[in-house]
C-alpha cells in the first residue's frame, strides 16, 4: 500500500515549504467530511543524518538550529555531491524509504525535493499513487525576512534562484517545466494557504472522482497474458459515464476556461470525451486523425509506435497524424483532451502538430482521464522539449 497522495513541496530557500506542508497537513487532517490521515516529511533529513554519521556533527541542531545549519551547509552540499556521484539512484532511494515509512497515511507531503520535474522523474516509482508538485514561491524580500527569523524552512541554493527582475520574485517561468500547481506565499498569516488547500488539494478526494474509477472496468490478461487492462472508455458506456467525467474534466481544471480558444483531440477515445467537453465550455473542436482521413490543407506529424499498441496489433510502423491547417489560430490557448496518458507517443505526436500550427508548449494543457504512470509518459514529454505543457489526469491507476 503506498499513500493515496502523494505532495512534493518545492521552492527556494525561505519561500516557507515547510510552514505551508505543515498547513496543508492541518486542512486535511482537519476536513471532518474526508477522514483523512496526512503526515509531512522532509527528504533532506535522511541526507543530514548520513552527514551527521559520516562527520560527528549534531543531527538534533542540523534539524532544529537554521544557524547551526547555515554553517554546515557548504559542506552539506559537498557531502551530497560526493554521495550522488558513488549513488546515482540514492534520491530515489531516499523517496522511496519516505514513501514506505508512510504506508498508514493518505496524504504524504514531502519537502527538501532537489530533483528538477519530480513528478516526471518520480511517478513510475509509485505507479498506484498520485504524485502532485506544489511549487511555493514568494518574492525575494519575503524570503530573506524569512531565512532571518524562521527555523526549519528547506535546503533550497539560493545560487540557483531564478528571479524576475522587477519584483524579485522566483520565477517559475525560468523552469524547463511546469509544475503541477504553483503557490504564492508572500501574504503573511496561514489563511491563504488553507483556501488553496481547499481549492486545489482537497478536491482530490471528491467521490465523484471516486465514482469514475468505479466504472473504468478491469480486463485481466488483455491484449496478452499478464495484463491487466483498464477499459478507460467503458466509462462512457455507462449510464451517466460521460455527464460525469464531463463535469469533472470542467471542474478539475486549474487553468481559465474563459481563455482557452479550443479543445483539441485525437481519435478515437479523445473525441468522444472532448467532444462533450467542448460542448460544456462553448469552443470549438480541433479534429486529430491518422494523416490522410480529412480534406487539405492539413499539417501533419509522425507518430512513433508505442510498446502497448505494438503489442496490441502487432503494428511497428510509425504513422502521420493530422489536423485541418489554421484549425487552430496561431497563438491560442489550447486544451488537449484525451482518455488516457501512457507511454505518452500519442500526446508526443499531438504536440509536435500543434507546435508545426504555431501553438508553443506554454499555450497548451493537456487533460487525460486516467494516467498509467508505469509507462513514464510525462518523462517522455519532458525529454521530447513538453516539459512546459500542464498535464491534469482525473485518475491514476497501476499497470497498463
Amino acid at each position: 500500500m503506498e499513500p493515496k497522495l502523494i505532495i512534493l513541496v518545492t521552492g527556494e530557500s525561505g519561500a516557507g515549504k515547510d510552514y505551508c506542508a505543515d498547513v496543508w497537513v492541518s486542512v486535511f487532517i482537519t476536513c471532518t467530511h474526508k477522514c483523512l490521515t496526512a503526515r509531512s516529511v522532509s527528504i533532506s533529513d535522511a541526507t543530514k543524518r548520513e552527514y551527521a554519521a559520516a562527520t560527528g556533527a549534531d543531527m538534533n541542531r542540523l534539524l532544529r538550529d537554521r544557524a547551526y545549519k547555515e554553517q554546515h551547509r557548504p559542506a552539506l552540499t559537498t557531502f551530497f555531491q560526493d554521495q550522488l556521484r558513488q549513488r546515482p539512484r540514492m534520491p530515489e532511494e531516499h523517496f522511496l524509504n519516505i514513501v514506505y515509512g508512510a504506508v498508514d497515511v493518505d496524504v504524504l507531503l514531502i519537502t527538501g525535493m532537489r530533483d528538477e520535474a519530480p513528478v516526471a522523474a518520480l511517478s513510475h516509482l509509485v505507479p498506484d499513487s498520485r504524485l502532485l508538485e506544489v511549487r511555493v514561491q514568494a518574492s525575494e524580500e519575503a524570503r530573506r525576512v524569512r531565512r532571518g527569523c524562521q527555523g526549519g524552512d528547506d535546503d533550497g541554493d539560493d545560487k540557483k534562484d531564478n528571479k524576475d527582475g522587477k519584483n524579485g520574485r522566483s520565477n517559475s517561468k525560468a523552469l524547463d517545466y511546469r509544475p503541477c500547481l504553483i503557490f504564492d506565499n508572500d501574504k503573511t498569516g496561514n489563511e491563504a494557504a488553507k483556501m488553496f488547500a481547499e481549492h486545489y488539494l482537497l478536491p482530490f478526494f471528491h467521490e465523484d472522482l471516486q465514482r469514475l474509477a468505479n466504472m473504468v472496468r478491469p480486463v485481466p490478461d488483455f491484449p496478452r497474458p499478464g495484463i491487466e487492462f483498464r477499459h478507460v472508455l467503458n466509462i462512457s458506456q455507462q449510464p451517466g459515464g460521460l455527464a460525469l467525467s464531463t463535469s469533472l474534466l470542467h471542474a478539475q481544471f486549474t487553468g481559465n476556461w474563459s481563455k482557452v480558444s479550443v479543445v483539441a483531440c485525437c481519435e478515437a477515445g479523445g473525441f468522444i470525451y472532448a467532444s462533450a467537453l467542448a460542448l460544456r465550455v462553448d469552443v470549438p473542436l480541433a479534429l486529430i486523425r491518422e494523416a490522410g482521413k480529412l480534406p487539405p490543407p492539413t499539417v501533419a506529424a509522425v507518430k512513433s509506435p508505442s510498446h502497448i499498441s505494438s503489442s496490441a496489433s502487432n503494428d511497428s510502423k510509425e504513422k502521420r497524424i493530422g489536423m485541418e491547417r489554421d484549425i487552430v489560430p496561431r497563438g491560442a490557448s489550447v486544451v488537449v483532451v484525451d482518455d488516457v496518458l501512457a507511454t505518452g507517443e500519442t500526446l508526443c505526436a499531438v504536440l509536435q502538430l500543434l507546435d508545426e500550427a504555431g501553438i508553443g508548449a506554454e499555450d497548451v494543457s493537456i487533460m487525460v482521464l486516467a494516467e498509467f504512470p508505469v509507462h513514464r509518459g510525462r518523462d517522455l514529454l519532458r525529454r521530447r522539449g513538453f516539459g512546459r505543457v500542464n498535464i491534469q489526469s482525473l485518475l491514476v491507476f497501476g499497470g497498463a
